[in-house]
């Protein structure tokens, strides 16, 4: 069950991030105030660096490392898990990864330049 719930964690949290590259662009585009949330733009690109830096390094997610820990009590999986697993980790060489997630953070530095982020969101004015 928390090995779920964790599973649920993770993905949500590679969901948002992934979700974030589109959704700025198009926010930005349609005037949304909220995708100009600098705090929000930091935790998105801080978020895309330290995945980056953990895949060059070598280091396994903590999340992954949290999950697999308690998939070994409780293996049991439900349908969700099971589909939400199949999503989030593909069987890939490290390399691929590491470019991959590269080249993500190279697009979310990118659009901090060309969508900025404005310093400080007004009272809803």
């Amino acid at each position: 069950m928390i090995a779920g719930a964790l599973l649920f964690v993770h993905f949500s949290l590679a969901a948002s991030i992934t979700l974030g590259f589109f959704i700025i662009t198009i926010g930005y585009k349609l005037g949304w105030n909220w995708i100009k949330n600098r705090n929000l733009r930091l935790l998105h690109l801080s978020l895309m660096g330290v995945i980056t830096v953990e895949t060059i390094v070598g280091l396994t997610c903590p999340l992954t490392v949290l999950e697999n820990m308690f998939r070994d009590v409780d293996y049991s999986s439900s349908f969700m898990s099971y589909w939400i697993a199949q999503i989030l980790y593909w069987d890939l060489p490290s390399e691929v990864f590491v470019l991959l997630y590269s080249l993500c953070l190279w697009w979310v530095s990118i659009l901090w330049k060309i969508c900025p982020p404005i310093q400080k969101m007004s009272d809803g004015k």
